[in-house]
């Protein structure tokens, strides 16, 4: 989107993992963020490296989560005889390169819902592991990011991590091509109808009409501080 290149980071399996440069912002904004956050939960007790610690082990696993996301795309893809040559992460989340487009409008759906599949299963476990650990009621109250939960510093990432999924598997769902909702819609459009050009073309409308949306409600809530705040506004106005 920015241009310029990227840089790789590993490989899996032969499909280079890598990241494009405004990658590094967000996580300069998440490590920044988070460590505030866990400076105000544990307080100055805590010890000066706690919070950064935490704060770096949050968005290693925000990225991670983004990543195995992406991998389920890619597995599920390359199952059907597509294949991937990278997973690149950027400023909003991540995208896997295919080389050539589905066969048909079930392997395109089987494609589009294998990301929110496995960030649906990384929600379950995160949920599960954090109530057996603080009890739900610490857990709700850590995933709403209230620094008076009282709950430990790594109830609170796993609360975070929980939450972050569960909005990253929500949003992906929405459909708005080319976001895996839209590309389920896409499927769907191109059962109906026969024609992939066709089913594109409606899936490509809905993805407009979303754009403005966010970007019309991103304007809404940056200029009002509400829902989101000035920040998510901005931010939801981007993605539109």
């Amino acid at each position: 989107m920015f241009g310029g290149g990227s840089i790789t980071l590993f490989h899996i399996r032969g499909i280079r993992i890598a990241v494009d440069w405004s990658w590094f912002l967000i996580l300069f904004l998440v490590i920044f963020w988070m460590t505030n956050f866990y400076d105000d939960l544990l307080g100055s007790g805590s010890g000066s490296t706690t919070p950064f610690l935490l704060g770096l082990a949050s968005a290693a696993g925000f990225f991670g989560s983004i990543l195995l996301h992406e991998l389920g795309h890619a597995v599920v893809a390359i199952r059907n005889g597509i294949g991937i040559s990278s997973i690149q992460l950027w400023i909003f989340g991540g995208m896997a390169r295919m080389d050539r487009e589905a066969d048909g409008p079930g392997v395109e759906a089987r494609v589009a819902l294998a990301g929110p599949a496995v960030t649906a299963l990384i929600f379950v476990c995160l949920m599960i592991a954090g109530v057996l650990a603080g009890g739900w009621h610490e857990f709700s109250r850590a995933a709403l990011i209230r620094t008076t939960s009282g709950a430990t510093g790594v109830l609170a990432m796993m609360a975070w991590l929980a939450s972050i999924n569960l909005l990253l598997l929500l949003f992906n769902l929405l459909p708005a091509f080319p976001m895996d909702g839209g590309r389920v819609a896409r499927a769907i459009a191109w059962k109906v109808t026969g024609d992939r050009n066709a089913a594109t073309k409606f899936a490509a409308e809905l993805g407009r009409a979303f754009g403005f949306f966010f970007i019309a409600a991103g304007a809404y809530m940056a200029v009002t501080d509400s829902i989101f705040g000035t920040f998510g506004g901005i931010w939801l106005a981007l993605i539109g």
